[in-house]
């Protein structure tokens, strides 16, 4: 009776944690950046308790099961560590490094190459503790976003690998406690991703509830008509392409606004929710599009930092970004191709 309820328990928590894992990836962008290697991570750790329900449901003692099972925390470290580390998607080389040791422990065991246990598992020690080091370290810098900051997390994290640790103790020491511990780790697994799952769950509902209500208050504080829009857009169009105020490269919102005789509020609101662009990202365009006239108008000789500083932009520097960031190629390289 108690090995069917373990049995079901394995696989139900695995499920959970697999259907929660799913809706994560789909909504990460509502999470912080970095999170697909903490569900990454989760998922990896699934494999404690599913390889244990597939041996104790259809009696398979497979080494390559057993080893994976074994193993698999020196990958959850990984993945964790590159959760804490990084802010942003790193390398893949980066990302492979951190499979590394997962990939070697496992060929190792498998293959059965003749190797000292304690030194095997003195590295293997080595390596989680190095691990959980590095994510204290990283959470604890000023930078963190408030996940990584969660205690909880983190004393979820350092709990099950020094309860694995408890795991590879026992068996080397051939110990009693080994079953107890085995079944232990794979309660308290089953248990965090339950409890991560349900928690990512909310917070993906409670996300999507602050978006819409974000949306909702955006429409109620907007100011201008659509006759009004209609109007503005029309002056706007008259200030870029007639009296080329983009040219000015000291031109600011407030100006901008008095120009059309709006406030600065009302302006911010005609070109980020009626027009799609932020204030500097419209007056580049503008820049950039004169900027490509005066390169076809001039020879090789001419100067570009000059041709940036009649364009508006305050520096060459700056106009090379924008110009690279719009045509996907520098100034001298295109007016090469498309000088009269």
């Amino acid at each position: 009776m108690w090995l069917e309820l373990q049995q079901e328990f394995y696989l139900v928590s695995c499920l959970i944690a697999l259907f929660c894992v799913g809706m994560m990836l789909r909504y990460e962008q509502s999470f912080d950046k970095g999170m697909y290697f903490l569900t990454s991570a989760n998922l990896v750790l699934m494999l404690i308790p599913f390889t244990s329900y597939i041996q104790l449901k259809f009696n398979i003692h497979s080494v390559l099961i057993s080893q994976i099972a074994n193993n698999c925390m020196l990958l959850f470290c990984g993945l964790c560590f590159l959760f804490y580390r990084f802010d942003a998607k790193p390398k893949l080389a980066t990302v492979l490094l951190h499979c590394v040791p997962f990939s070697i422990f496992l060929i190792v065991k498998v293959v059965g190459i003749h190797t000292q246990a304690q030194l095997m598992h003195t590295i293997y020690f080595g390596l989680m503790f190095s691990y959980v080091t590095a994510m204290w370290q990283s959470r604890s810098t000023k930078s963190a976003t408030l996940l990584k900051q969660n205690k909880w997390l983190f004393t979820w994290v350092v709990f099950v690998v020094s309860l694995n640790g408890g795991v590879a103790v026992a068996y080397l020491s051939s110990s009693v406690w080994l079953y107890p511990l085995w079944l232990s780790l794979n309660i308290t697994v089953c248990l965090y991703l339950l409890t991560f799952s349900f928690a990512a769950a909310y917070r993906i509902q409670q996300t999507q509830y602050i978006q819409v209500q974000e949306v909702e208050s955006t429409k109620k504080q907007l100011q201008l008509s659509p006759s009004l829009v209609q109007s503005c857009r029309h002056d706007l169009k008259r200030l870029l392409e007639q009296e080329h105020i983009f040219l000015d490269n000291q031109l600011t919102l407030k100006q901008l606004a008095e120009l059309l005789g709006l406030s600065q509020h009302q302006t911010s609101e005609l070109l980020n929710e009626h027009m799609n662009k932020s204030f500097y990202a419209l007056l580049n365009e503008y820049r950039i599009s004169f900027a490509c006239q005066l390169l076809k108008q001039t020879t090789s000789r001419d100067n570009i930092t000059q041709i940036a500083l009649d364009s508006g932009f305050n520096n060459k520097s700056s106009f090379y970004i924008e110009f690279k960031k719009q045509l996907g190629t520098t100034p001298t390289k295109w007016r090469a191709q498309y000088a009269l």
